[in-house]
């Protein structure tokens, strides 16, 4: 039987195609955020939580958390 804890190294995985942030609360840290995503192998991955830091969202120089969980995803303007 395969023991979940240890960590499974991949060389790729699939591409997030979309996704849906549900709700974000603030705590001192930074913030939680609970969202839906849409993969491109056309699985989902539902309520999946997200924290981001105020040092990260510094690091993407915005004050949107909608913007810094985009940039966290891999989506960024060309």
């Amino acid at each position: 039987m395969t023991d979940f804890l240890d960590p499974i190294d991949y060389e790729t995985g699939t591409a997030i195609r979309t996704f849906n942030i549900i709700e974000t609360s603030a705590h001192p840290e930074g913030y939680d955020v609970l969202l839906n995503i849409d993969l491109d192998s056309g699985y989902d991955l539902e309520n999946v939580r997200m924290t981001i830091s105020f040092e990260d969202m510094e690091a993407y120089e915005t004050n949107d958390i909608h913007e810094a969980v985009k940039y966290a995803l891999g989506f960024f303007d060309k």
